[in-house]
């Protein structure tokens, strides 16, 4: 819902269901019931490049990469495993790798990108335009300038 004034719910719940894993998926085993919980949480480009590349239980291969349901499910394991601490850290990490070509796991870390820009339509920030220099104000012979 793109510009519009109307928000969607931050948490969403649903029925408490029996025999069911953490991710809603039948388990005869489980032996406690599950509430069903949405969260809805926004990630900027880095915060997902960073999840997917640097979350520790994160092993995607080349062919999850291609793959956009499995880095949907990727994502969602990722999220669910990670603080709000863990996604900074692991964003500045996606964002240092990818800044610096001679850095480990940079060539890695870019196909990760081309992967979310590819899954998710969310591409790197771009840096902000330089700033006009500012050249000194020439005062004319004579005159004092001032510092206000």
């Amino acid at each position: 819902m793109h510009g519009t004034l109307v928000s969607q719910p931050s948490l969403t719940v649903g029925a408490v269901e029996e025999n069911v894993s953490l991710f809603g998926e039948a388990d005869p085993g489980e032996p406690e019931p599950r509430l069903s919980v949405r969260v809805s949480v926004s990630l900027r480009f880095f915060d997902l490049v960073g999840l997917l590349a640097f979350q520790p239980e994160m092993e995607l291969t080349a062919s999850d990469l291609l793959n956009s349901e499995s880095l949907a499910e990727a994502l969602r394991y990722a999220v669910v495993n990670s603080d709000t601490f863990q996604i900074e850290e692991y964003a500045e990490l996606a964002r240092t790798a990818l800044a610096h070509p001679r850095r480990p796991f940079h060539a890695y870390t870019r196909l990760v990108a081309e992967a979310v820009t590819r899954t998710f339509g969310l591409g790197a920030p771009q840096p902000p335009a330089p700033l006009a220099p500012v050249l000194p104000l020439a005062v004319p012979a004579g005159v004092r300038a001032v510092a206000a």
